[in-house]
């Protein structure tokens, strides 16, 4: 029997710029997939201690059920045998600690600990990056979300203590520190969302309409002072999209800069800043992860701000270790007096080592 661990992530700042190869600075975190299975074989058989269903799949991905959490399996095995894995499989149990539906990324844990598994069953070896981008592809195989890399690439690239600056265009990357006696809190609204069927896809297409005006450039090369001179020509929607991911590549590099210079105060004006954004530029926020927001700032937070891809999920919250859970309880309990129906949850975190094998 053998472990494997794929953590999910809370991205900090560069919300929806992944899949127009931008900057992100997200970081592994401490909640994750673990999947415990013998190897080998010619079929990957598979049940979960948090669904129903029993996968049962060709080694190879040949074959896929409809729905449920199999259909991910069944895409990364596909992905790997176009990549030329052996067709080994296993016998396993998956079970997780990371909320799904929060915007923390289950899905891309899900196909990071299949396909770390399942090359580990074929004695498979790739580079971090290159098994991220064939995750990547295996969702959009599974389930057709034009998602970018961003979301594998942490649950691989993570480690302790640190977010990854990700330039989804280049790969390039690199680590950095996040600060010192500071916990990464999750506060989850209680909505849940589901890639497939919420606003995402449509978004996309929203902001493609206004790239053109770019010239071929993408939007992280574009300085934020030439966005009034190019959305000038543009209907109102698309322009309010690419006004967001121009303007949210620029706070990407701005938070990287804050926490190397220990400026947390101006993180916390970024994080406000890109919330902002995408409660009104890129509209996706929904009331909920407003209201967390506000309360998070008002009890003394030093940054908060939705995390994921919007439409109900989480908001991400840094704050001093030895305030993290009270803050926290506080926030929630101010949020059921406005949400009396909500099933809110606190997810207190750090970030965290990527994921391989225990």
């Amino acid at each position: 029997m053998r472990w494997f661990r794929a953590p999910g992530r809370a991205n900090l700042i560069g919300e929806h710029t992944d899949h127009t190869d931008g900057l992100v600075l997200p970081a592994a975190i401490d909640r994750a997939l673990s999947l415990e299975a013998d190897l080998g074989g010619h079929r990957i058989r598979l049940t979960s201690a948090q669904a129903p269903e029993r996968v049962d799949v060709p080694a190879d991905g040949s074959s896929a059920p409809e729905g449920g959490f199999g259909r991910f399996v069944a895409a990364v095995a596909a992905e790997l045998a176009e990549v030329g894995r052996a067709p080994v499989g296993m016998t396993g149990r998956l079970t997780s600690d990371l909320p799904q539906g929060a915007g923390l990324s289950s899905s891309a844990a899900l196909e990071v600990v299949v396909a770390t598994a399942l090359c580990a069953a074929a004695d498979l070896q790739l580079e971090p990056l290159e098994l991220a981008a064939l995750c990547r592809r295996a969702e959009h195989r599974a389930v057709g979300v034009p998602s970018g890399i961003m979301d594998q690439a942490a649950s691989i690239l993570g480690r302790a203590g640190h977010a990854v600056l990700l330039d989804c265009g280049t790969l390039e990357h690199r680590q950095v520190p996040l600060p010192e006696q500071h916990a990464l809190l999750l506060l989850d609204t209680g909505v849940q969302r589901r890639l497939e069927t919420s606003g995402y896809a449509q978004r996309s297409e929203e902001l493609r309409a206004g790239l053109h005006v770019l010239d071929g450039r993408r939007p992280a090369d574009v300085d934020p002072a030439e966005l009034p001179t190019l959305l000038a020509s543009l209907p109102a929607i698309p322009a309010r999209r690419l006004r967001h991911v121009v303007s949210e590549n620029a706070r990407v590099r701005e938070v990287a800069a804050a926490f190397a210079a220990e400026d947390l105060p101006r993180v916390g004006e970024l994080f406000a800043a890109g919330h902002a954004s995408l409660r009104d530029d890129y509209e996706v926020s929904i009331p909920e992860l407003d209201a967390l927001v506000e309360l998070s700032g008002e009890a003394g937070a030093t940054a908060a701000r939705m995390t994921g891809g919007g439409f109900g999920g989480a908001i991400v919250v840094l704050v001093p270790d030895d305030r993290a859970q009270s803050l926290g309880e506080s926030v929630l309990a101010a949020y059921r007096e406005r949400f009396p129906a909500a099933s809110p949850s606190l997810h207190l975190c750090h970030a965290s080592d990527g994921a391989g094998e225990r």
